[in-house]
């Protein structure tokens, strides 16, 4: 995959200055705690064991597709659903919108993962996957991980999320939107809580 930059800013998800919503209050709530939509919180009958089979390669295929749309990052916008086309259906994904999306084209059947940093960590912990070290999300083993920065760890109260495989992110990050970084450790990832998704 293509890295656009390689730098760990302390704030990842904050928007740049010249991309800052209108209401920042509403899109930090939106990144955070997420859209609301209807399976948010999935009833036990849906719940999945403590992995998933997860495609990397159609991670890796949402993420370049949503590059080569050129889809930009803005706090709070999500994909409108699984169907939408980067691009034309939206020109624009924070992190948790775009992992929640990249978790449904990955999975088969589709898990029914939910939108909001807060809340997808807090349904990881729940369905039971291992938290692991920041070590691990190093590891160039092929096991996909998802790893979380809680808003209290960040500057600006704003969470972040990404999925991880062999030391590489796939994300939406302010200023980008849209790409991989190398997960080394550093900068906001030593705070992060780590889970592993797949074996």
């Amino acid at each position: 995959m293509a890295q656009k930059t390689n730098t760990q800013a302390p704030d990842p998800a904050m928007p740049t200055p010249s991309n800052m919503p209108k209401n920042l209050a509403r899109a930090t709530y939106l990144a955070n705690y997420g859209s609301g939509w209807p399976e948010q919180f999935v009833s036990e009958e849906l719940a999945v064991p403590t992995t998933m089979t997860l495609d990397w390669s159609k991670v890796q295929a949402f993420l370049q597709a949503c590059q080569a749309a050129r889809v930009g990052y803005a706090l709070g916008a999500k994909v409108p659903d699984d169907n939408s086309v980067p691009g034309r259906d939206f020109t624009t994904v924070d992190c948790s919108g775009f992992v929640r999306a990249a978790v449904h084209r990955a999975t088969d059947p589709t898990v029914p993962f939910p939108d909001g940093s807060v809340v997808q960590q807090d349904w990881v912990r729940a369905k039971g996957f291992a938290c692991v070290g920041v070590g691990d999300g190093m590891l160039a083993d092929g096991k996909v991980r998802i790893a979380f920065l809680n808003p209290q760890d960040s500057q600006g109260g704003v969470g972040h999320v990404v999925l991880v495989c062999n030391a590489f992110t796939a994300e939406s990050h302010g200023g980008v939107g849209p790409d991989s970084r190398p997960f080394d450790g550093t900068g906001w990832q030593s705070k992060a809580k780590v889970y592993l998704l797949t074996t």
